[in-house]
């Protein structure tokens, strides 16, 4: 099935000052925005592959959602939900996500789903480079990463703003590709 998918981290969920407890705030929360991006973004929550991660999920579109509503408007969407529950946050409850997209054909086994695009997906998803720009950015709730191939589709069709992005080499386990970074614009929001 060719499908959108989507993989969402929380990144430092395992520091130790973040017990059981913060950890399952956390989950929750993230649970809560994304379903709430996903309806804002006319996206289908409920018909949507879901697969937990425990600091994160995997997400698999139906194959017949077009991608007009994935990346620049879910992103924008999932933004401004996490400014609002974060804006009186502590350090440990404030809730970051790292967010990578990516699409191709994957299949389903008894144990869920595989395929090249899945491990793409994820080797962005946890690319060190990745992981440093939201560590530079620390006001930023949300950074998403679109594969190489997704961004200039997206871009030739006129479905999202290419300004907003900006290259990204991957270099993690056996991949090296280009993906692109988009993060929300800055405002003062005191963290």
């Amino acid at each position: 099935m060719y499908t959108t998918l989507i993989g969402v981290d929380i990144p430092r969920f395992g520091d130790q000052r973040r017990n059981a407890d913060a950890q399952r705030l956390l989950r929750k929360q993230m649970y809560e925005h994304l379903q709430e991006a996903f309806i804002i973004s006319h996206l289908p929550w409920a018909e949507s592959y879901i697969e937990d991660r425990g600091d994160g999920a995997l997400i698999l579109l139906p194959s017949e959602v077009a991608l007009a509503g994935v990346m620049d408007p879910l992103a924008h969407h999932l933004t401004a939900l996490l400014r609002r529950s974060n804006r009186l946050a502590n350090d440990l409850g404030r809730l970051r996500l790292r967010m990578a997209v990516h699409a191709g054909e994957v299949q389903h086994d008894d144990h869920g789903v595989l395929g090249p695009p899945l491990t793409h997906l994820f080797r962005l998803l946890e690319a060190p480079a990745f992981k440093q720009r939201l560590h530079e950015a620390p006001d930023a709730d949300l950074a998403m990463l679109v594969s190489q191939e997704l961004y200039q589709h997206a871009a030739t069709t006129g479905l999202i703003n290419p300004a907003a992005y900006r290259p990204i080499n991957i270099r993690h386990k056996e991949t090296r590709a280009s993906g692109y970074l988009w993060l929300p614009p800055t405002y003062n929001t005191g963290h």
